[in-house]
């Protein structure tokens, strides 16, 4: 009897421990606890829609361990495992799966750092860290949140819109918004050929790339995709973060225009091939209204060979071959387009401009040079050098000085053909002589075959009436 009094108290006690174990089991996993310190406390935090500003102090530490080490926030999304993403990092991991902000200041005894590119009306997760200089010593403040708020910039209609060839410059009033979220977000305009286009295939985006006029309190951009002819929309565009990893856009109010013609564009010499040369480079206007000089607008009107990116950076430059396309580091080999590559998918006249519009093959620029029409040079700073001259062409060319009055007898740019001949692209530079009173007068082109296509020059397109 006594034994079966034991049995039974023995099998309430296993079937009582079971239910308590699958009682746990219906729990939710205990959050880890962070041993937090007081010596990195929170002071106050106060979100914009793309931005939130992060105030604290670090007590206890030395002024040398202060200024060594480092002053991070850690952040992430409300809906992260903020406190074991946070944990970790204190535990000694220094790519915790969150965001870092390390550019953080000390101002009057209080660190302050500005977190950027966050999404609106999102909450998130974040706390103060300080890491020694030897990464031994963590310390982290308490787990606080904050929520960014609705984001809705202010624009107003172009102040104005000039078309050329392969761009429209607009000029417009400041978009409206908070200063710190101005820091968060990318203005740009926006080019259609269909009204109400949104970005994407339709469209052409062009980050702001102007510049500020102080006297009509208006900013000028240009933006790209346009063809002679044609007939386009163009509108303001910001561009800010969103939660998948993309981006998201407001745009301001939609303005239509027409690009200038090829009639305008086109200059007849009268050749015995027919061919009609551009009034300017490929990616340049021919107008004095349109400022082409290189101060605001440096470098547009460059290509590699082939190529059909228009690149900016200064003039003269010949960027890293390695930034070429068709480069190969590892084989140190160009790759072979073709023997000729006008009208191709390489042509940036033909693909830029469209229509009859290419480049020009190695014959037809020797043409050009032995015809008796006018061909004449814009040097220097010459800002609207491309223009017509009587029935003839003005060639601009760029002009690099070492010192006052003390040119380069070298330089690079020129005038891409679509010619590919000896293993390289066929290029064409302007010789510069130096008369006796110390300037540089241009007095012909000289054929170039010995620089791959990675060199930087101008394209100088012609219309052709057989394509």
């Amino acid at each position: 009897m006594l034994m079966n009094i034991k049995l039974l108290t023995r099998l309430f006690f296993v079937s009582n421990l079971a239910f308590l174990l699958v009682a746990c089991g219906d729990d939710k996993p205990v959050e880890p606890e962070i041993e937090t310190s007081d010596e990195v406390q929170l002071l106050s935090v106060k979100a914009t829609a793309l931005t939130a500003t992060v105030v604290g102090t670090f007590d206890g530490l030395s002024k040398v361990d202060l200024a060594l080490g480092e002053k991070l926030v850690l952040y992430c999304v409300k809906s992260a495992d903020a406190t074991s993403i946070f944990k970790s990092w204190l535990d000694g991991n220094d790519n915790p799966d969150c965001e870092i902000l390390t550019s953080g200041s000390m101002r009057g005894g209080e660190y302050v750092g500005i977190i950027k590119n966050l999404v609106p009306e999102t909450e998130y997760n974040f706390c103060i860290c300080f890491k020694s200089q030897d990464g031994k010593s963590r310390k982290i403040s308490s787990l606080s949140s904050f929520t960014t708020g609705s984001f809705n910039p202010v624009f107003k209609p172009l102040a104005g819109v000039i078309p050329s060839f392969t761009f429209v410059q607009v000029s417009y009033k400041e978009v409206k918004m908070d200063e710190l979220d101005a820091s968060s977000c990318t203005i740009g305009l926006l080019v259609s050929a269909k009204s109400g286009a949104e970005a994407g295939s339709e469209s052409t985006l062009t980050p702001f790339n102007g510049h500020y006029d102080e006297y009509s309190d208006t900013y000028s951009t240009r933006g790209y995709g346009i063809k002679p002819d044609g007939s386009f929309y163009c509108r303001l565009y910001v561009e800010y973060k969103n939660l998948d990893g993309g981006y998201s856009y407001k745009y301001g109010p939609e303005t239509s225009f027409s690009a200038r013609t090829s009639d305008e564009l086109a200059v007849d010499l009268n050749l015995p091939s027919g061919l009609k040369w551009a009034l300017c480079d490929v990616g340049e206007s021919g107008t004095d209204a349109l400022a082409d000089d290189r101060e605001y607008w440096p470098g547009w009107q460059y290509f590699h060979w082939g190529s059909l990116r228009m690149f900016q950076g200064l003039r003269n430059v010949a960027p890293n071959k390695n930034a070429y396309e068709y480069w190969d580091q590892e084989s140190n080999t160009y790759t072979f387009l073709a023997d000729d590559i006008k009208g191709t998918e390489y042509d940036a006249a033909h693909k830029l401009l469209g229509g009859k519009w290419r480049m020009p093959t190695k014959e037809e620029v020797q043409e050009l040079i032995d015809s008796t029409y006018c061909v004449t040079w814009g040097v220097g700073h010459e800002f609207n050098s491309n223009r017509r001259v009587g029935s003839g062409l003005r060639l601009y060319r760029d002009s690099t000085f070492i010192g006052p009055q003390v040119p380069f007898v070298f330089y690079i740019g020129g005038f891409w053909t679509s010619t590919f001949e000896n293993g390289y692209p066929v290029a064409y530079d302007v010789i510069a002589d130096k008369t006796n009173d110390g300037y540089v007068s241009f007095g012909h082109m000289e054929l170039v075959t010995d620089k791959g296509g990675e060199y930087a020059r101008h394209i100088r397109a012609v219309w052709d009436p057989n394509m």
